[in-house]
């Protein structure tokens, strides 16, 4: 009897992955370690740190488990968390920074999101109503307006995504996805019962607010993030027909379609941009065409101005260089916004390529994880299946075309990496994105 009992709590503890609980402690315990060895006042911030860290790995591991929650999911998470915490201190210790890395905006992150959950409960009955998603759309415009009007660039990227609210900065763009994914649940809740058609022209309309937004504020980066959630929702959850497969094929195409054409009014507009004879229409078009064509001139070219437009990714492709397995062992320290936009080049210029594809590795489980639950999910409850795909999409997206662009391998966005970045605003969204993907 007790061999029975033996046998049949190992198999809950493999079916539930308590193990994978232990995997977490052991990174952040690990990345502390390895920070000691590379910059001892860094190792030092980080064991500060790394107490609320295992009492918030213990305490959300275990009520995770209770739930018969992805241990898998919630791991990797959690080792990303640490990796990213750890990284953010060796930034400020090493490298020249416009900010500092700070615990309690990540706490507060952690918080805001406990509360975006409290938040989901409650309208998640009204996401089954009809004029929901009309209010998302709403909103959604709103913020945009707010951003046309009172937007700021704070890192001269061009980009008026922020407002400043006193001392602070919070960039809105972030909580436009918060409402894509919100409206997506609403419109097949609202309309399960309803037409392809009618389900294609709403959600059109949606995507029309969040393509004029982000050209008005020449914010193309989380323009490109929303443009694969709606692709991708839609591909999955829309009833399989032609209608549909036609729909899909003419966006996607006329995505490719307006990035050429952008090459080709940059060429025919700057004769007149350098002759300063512009017409108010093509001053208009100028600040998008060029911003267009500038991201893909530079990752195609990097070495034809390598001080100027070129200068962050050159130096991030020499950081990568110097990597090694290990780190560079040079301290080459001239990556530009190492804490942000750059923070996958400073991870694998400080740590090394097995840090680098460590973090890979976690990104991946947290795609595969999702989808998987999302799956289960759909025949089940289809909004919590929604809302699942999409911040586990969210999450991967941002991920890898921040990352792909940091390496060079894509136009570079400019957007920070869910995890590895700092930023007050955006850690909150992402943690709001991770307890959307545990509730389930």
């Amino acid at each position: 009897m007790i061999k029975y009992e033996s046998m049949k709590n190992e198999e809950k503890f493999e079916k539930n992955g308590l193990g994978s609980l232990l995997f977490p402690i052991v990174t952040a315990v690990g990345m502390g370690i390895i920070l000691f060895f590379k910059d001892v006042s860094a190792g030092y911030e980080y064991l500060v740190a790394l107490i609320p860290m295992l009492l918030l790995i213990g305490i959300i591991g275990t009520w995770l488990y209770n739930r018969d929650g992805d241990m898998k999911l919630f791991g990797a998470i959690a080792c990303l968390s640490s990796i990213g915490v750890g990284l953010q201190l060796y930034i400020d210790a090493r490298y020249i920074t416009q900010s500092s890395f700070s615990l309690i905006k990540l706490l507060a992150g952690i918080v805001i999101a406990g509360c975006f959950v409290m938040f989901y409960r409650m309208i998640r009955k009204l996401l089954t109503y009809h004029v929901t998603g009309y209010i998302l759309m709403a909103v959604s415009a709103l913020l945009y307006g707010i951003l046309i009007f009172r937007g700021i660039d704070p890192n001269g990227y061009g980009t008026s995504a922020w407002i400043r609210l006193g001392s602070i900065t919070v960039q809105l763009t972030d909580f436009t996805k918060i409402c894509a994914i919100l409206y997506y649940a609403a419109l097949f809740s609202a309309e399960k019962n309803k037409s392809d058609r009618a389900v294609l022209v709403h959600s059109s309309l949606f995507f029309g607010i969040n393509l004029a937004g982000s050209l008005l504020i020449k914010e193309l980066g989380s323009f490109l993030i929303l443009m694969f959630l709606h692709l991708s929702i839609l591909f999955i959850f829309m009833r399989r027909s032609t209608f549909k497969r036609i729909y899909l094929i003419v966006i996607f195409c006329s995505i490719f379609g307006a990035v050429a054409m952008s090459f080709i009014l940059y060429h025919l507009i700057s004769p007149a941009h350098d002759a300063g004879t512009m017409n108010s229409f093509q001053s208009l078009l100028w600040p998008i065409i060029n911003k267009v064509h500038q991201r893909f001139s530079v990752t195609a070219n990097i070495n034809a101005d390598p001080y100027g437009s070129g200068y962050q990714l050159y130096q991030g492709r020499k950081a990568l260089w110097m990597a090694g397995l290990f780190g560079n062992s040079i301290n080459f320290t001239a990556i530009p916004v190492a804490e942000s936009d750059m923070a996958f080049v400073a991870l694998v210029n400080s740590f090394g390529w097995i840090m680098g594809i460590f973090a890979l590795i976690c990104f991946t489980r947290i795609i595969i994880s999702g989808c998987m639950l999302s799956l289960r999910l759909v025949h089940v409850q289809l909004q919590d299946s929604i809302v699942l795909f999409g911040a586990t999409i969210m999450i991967f997206l941002q991920a890898m075309i921040v990352i792909l662009g940091s390496c060079n391998v894509i136009p570079f966005t400019g957007l920070p990496i869910p995890f590895l970045s700092r930023g007050g605003t955006y850690q909150a969204i992402v943690f709001c994105f991770c307890d959307a993907c545990f509730r389930t």
